[in-house]
């Protein structure tokens, strides 16, 4: 569903007063229904809650064969609904639907045969069967109705006279206000194929879901407009409009694929530039299939019908609207995907269809014909940034349309989550993401945690760590940073202190940050990752930076980013001479070079080999070098070596202890002060000399043929490649004899 925004602030501001007025405390401008009224209110819940109690899982709605008569000139209605059901677990002996009880129904029939039915609140009807119906059977009920309506919720059905005297009948049944209108078992979870018959006066079109099949001239000036739906559909997406349209069509063409689209226009609002306007939808629906995979429903068609609603509702292959706005037509469009072909299961999951519709907006900025692309893009996402942060994506509570259709967080924040997981993943996977959840859940619903659990397939892992901040937790990260740079041993590194200074309750946010950092007449892109509430980094440059941008493209929703002086951090070991890892020539001291002076001793230093034991040093610490170095009073002999440095090293400007972790290469630690440097250190012995002894003799090539086919750190592998084959016995053959 999308907004005018000019009607957006208008109708919140009336829905303001009336909270207000009530008792309820409104903490954010929210895109309502300015009718609401205490009895509103009260339906809501019942609606919601106390209504509904019969477990959806025990029946499985296939088709609804819908007729409705609309007589304008007395507002009212006049329905039959059969509903086909085949029922999911044994002794059925009642089902319950919704129907307002302003409606009379006239006539309840279980397989042709009448029964009886009770009626349990204002909106749902328990119809009492005469036999209990077992698991796999099908049913037929038919529901014969009639009434004048009761409007809820977004004007879930109106007649309304325009500005030119025509009257428009049109309905919008979002979020659970189908029953306003029709019978049918409210569920998102399940959802019907639907034939749909519409009788109107004959100075009026009748627009619904699916394809027209023909116009039949009836008795009294009427016209019977028949549509079929064969695609699953939920409730809330079926929908009709009434008036006095001007019809035009064109045509849509996909690879092999060709689909019509329709569009009905009031007559006073028939200009080429509204025309043209709505014909956006046409390119929108390429970009879309190139993004999303095919239209999902391109067996039928695609639509946009005027309506009195002030923004757009995305009825299924029929979307109405109450204007020309390009957003607003890409909005309605991205549902076709995301909210009509996948459901969001429950109104908590609401971001599953409004976040991802706002995010297509912004997908449309960035691919449609003659876009500039990611600067597009990235000033739509700037265009959808919420006004405030302080909730969550999830709606926990879905009591009212104010709760669930929350403008900043179900809509701008859902995108945003949508964004940053982009930019998390990188494009490629993004993209496979949202296939693949488009595979797994078409024509279907889906929970927020259905959502994830692809998300984290794609990912590898858990994504607890974005998720539930995110999504299922409030507010967005503050950042305070500073930077400096430092040169150690000729070579230029970049400092960069990194705080988390958010309100407490908002939490810690784990993510990926962009930094671009500008050397003379060069940048560089790069990440960095923040995990915790204050951070560290150490960072080789190829030339000393001169400015840095934090997030310059902007692809994380922050609540504010503050450049601030440099934080001096934890020491960290920039460089180890000789380098971690292989070495071929068996050194004589290690030099440790650290980005800022260090309190160090040789107690906090350790060198064990895992043949020759504990390793004696001298050890002489370099502050204006910053360099510790270890001298040995001979070379290393061949082994596997582990150098440890404790944590009790500390920076002597900050007094914070070693950030010394390794992960493979230096610089070492995680950007967190306290932990152990644990480096590994191989010598291998001279070329050929397996035993260490400065010959190359029988005693080596034994030892080779013995550990051949061996893997491992082993003194048979001569090379370092950690197996021992042909390449070490071929070294051993080609340097026999040296040195005896």
């Amino acid at each position: 569903m999308g907004y005018n925004k000019a009607m957006r602030t208008l109708i919140a501001g009336l829905l303001g007063i009336f909270l207000l007025t009530a008792g309820i405390a409104v903490g954010e401008k929210s895109e309502l229904c300015a009718r609401a009224s205490t009895g509103t209110w009260m339906e809501w819940h019942l609606t919601s809650f106390g209504a509904w109690l019969q477990d959806p899982t025990l029946t499985d709605v296939q088709h609804y064969d819908l007729t409705l008569e609309v007589r304008p000139s007395t507002r009212e209605l006049i329905g039959s609904c059969v509903m086909t059901v085949k029922v999911e677990q044994p002794n059925l002996n009642a089902f319950r639907f919704r129907l307002r009880d302003n409606f009379l129904i006239t006539n309840l029939q279980l397989d042709g045969r009448p029964i009886s039915f009770i009626r349990e609140s204002i909106t749902t009807v328990r119809a009492q069967f005469d036999r209990p119906y077992q698991q796999g059977e099908v049913f037929q009920l038919r529901v014969d109705y009639q009434g004048v309506p009761v409007s809820r919720g977004f004007g879930s059905i109106e007649f309304t006279t325009r500005s030119s005297g025509a009257i428009i009948v049109a309905t919008l049944s979002q979020p659970y206000y189908a029953y306003t209108w029709w019978p049918a078992k409210d569920e998102n979870t399940d959802k019907a194929t639907l034939t749909f018959n519409l009788i109107v006066p004959d100075t009026m079109i009748a627009v619904a879901n699916g394809m027209l099949q023909g116009v039949d001239t009836l008795s009294g000036n009427r016209l019977r407009y028949r549509y079929q739906h064969n695609y699953p559909i939920a409730p809330y997406l079926v929908a009709f409009a009434a008036t006095n349209y001007n019809h035009w069509s064109q045509t849509f063409t996909y690879g092999e694929h060709t689909m019509p689209v329709d569009f009905y226009i009031y007559p006073e609002s028939d200009t080429t530039a509204n025309r043209q306007a709505w014909e956006r939808c046409l390119p929108m629906l390429r970009v879309f299939s190139d993004i999303f995979g095919l239209y999902p429903f391109i067996n039928e068609r695609y639509g946009i019908y005027q309506f009195q609603f002030s923004g757009g509702m995305e009825h299924q292959t029929m979307t109405g609207q109450g204007g020309f706005w390009e957003s607003v037509t890409a909005h309605e469009l991205g549902h076709q995907w995301w909210g009509d072909m996948v459901t969001c299961a429950t109104w908590n999951d609401i971001w599953l269809n409004e976040g991802f519709a706002t995010y297509s907006e912004a997908l449309w900025e960035e691919r449609k014909p003659g876009s500039s692309g990611f600067p597009a893009l990235r000033t739509a996402m700037l265009n959808r940034r919420p006004s405030s942060l302080d909730g969550s994506v999830y709606r926990y509570d879905t009591s009212s349309i104010n709760a669930i259709f929350s403008s900043n967080f179900a809509y701008r924040k859902g995108a945003w989550v949508l964004h940053q997981l982009r930019w998390v993943l990188g494009d490629a996977r993004f993209f496979d993401l949202l296939a693949r959840y488009r595979q797994r859940f078409a024509y279907s619903h889906a929970t927020t945690e259905d959502f994830v659990a692809v998300a984290e397939e794609v990912w590898g892992g858990s994504m607890r760590w974005f998720f539930d901040p995110w999504v299922y937790g409030i507010g967005a990260p503050t950042y305070n940073w500073g930077w400096t740079t430092t040169t150690v041993n000729g070579k230029p590194y970049l400092l960069l202190s990194l705080r988390q200074t958010q309100p407490s309750n908002y939490g810690l946010y784990t993510m990926p940050i962009g930094l671009r950092l500008t050397m003379g007449s060069q940048t560089q892109d790069l990440r960095i990752w923040n995990s915790a509430q204050t951070q560290y980094y150490v960072i080789p440059t190829p030339s000393p930076v001169s400015n840095l941008a934090f997030d310059p493209d902007d692809w994380i929703l922050k609540g504010a980013s503050n450049s601030e002086a440099y934080r001096p951090g934890p020491p960290v070991i920039v460089e180890m001479n000789p380098a971690p890892g292989v070495q071929t020539t068996p050194p004589s001291q290690i030099d440790l070079y650290f980005q800022t002076p260090v309190a160090i001793n040789a107690s906090h230093v350790s060198l064990e080999g895992a043949t020759t034991g504990v390793v004696s040093f001298s050890f002489a610490y370099d502050s204006a070098a910053q360099r510790a170095r270890l001298t040995f009073s001979t070379p290393l002999k061949p082994d596997q070596y582990t150098l440890r440095l404790s944590p009790s090293i500390t920076a002597l400007n900050s007094g914070l202890a070693l950030d010394g972790e390794f992960f493979g290469d230096l610089p070492s630690g995680d950007g967190i002060p306290g932990g152990e440097a644990v480096i590994p250190l191989r010598v291998l012995a001279a070329t050929g000399d397996v035993d260490g002894n400065g010959c190359v003799d029988d005693a080596d090539l034994l030892q080779v043929l013995f550990a051949f086919g061996e893997t491992g750190a082993l003194p048979a592998d001569t090379n370092g490649d950690n197996v021992v084959d042909d390449a070490d016995l071929l070294t051993v053959l080609f340097h026999f004899g040296q040195g005896c």
